[in-house]
């Protein structure tokens, strides 16, 4: 096993808690939701906040996924793949606007 996967095993482990996962910068979040795809695990939340100068620049879409419209949330439809893609799209808001953001998941099957 490489490094990279046992830290995102490791961080699977935890996703699947309370707690949630480490904090991660967006390239690593998007690498460890990748992971967790392979491994049958969907992101059922994802938590962001704005560091450096970014920090109070970022709205709820950047921030919060789990509290997304009808039908986007987990519990509405359970498909990792679709919520992998939303992950990607929330990732891609905070990128095209400048923002340095750090995020945490949970994740189940």
């Amino acid at each position: 096993m490489s490094k990279d996967e046992v830290y995102f095993s490791e961080q699977l482990e935890l996703a699947q808690l309370g707690k949630g996962s480490d904090h991660m910068d967006s390239t690593t979040g998007l690498a460890f939701a990748e992971y967790g795809l392979t491994k049958g695990f969907g992101v059922q939340i994802m938590e962001g906040y704005g560091i450096g100068d970014s920090k109070g620049k970022h709205g709820t879409y950047h921030q919060i996924l789990g509290v997304d419209e009808n039908g986007e949330d987990w519990a509405d439809h359970k498909d990792p793949i679709r919520a992998l893609d939303l992950v990607r799209v929330k990732l891609g808001y905070a990128r095209k606007e400048n923002l340095e953001m750090r995020y945490k998941f949970w994740m189940c099957l």
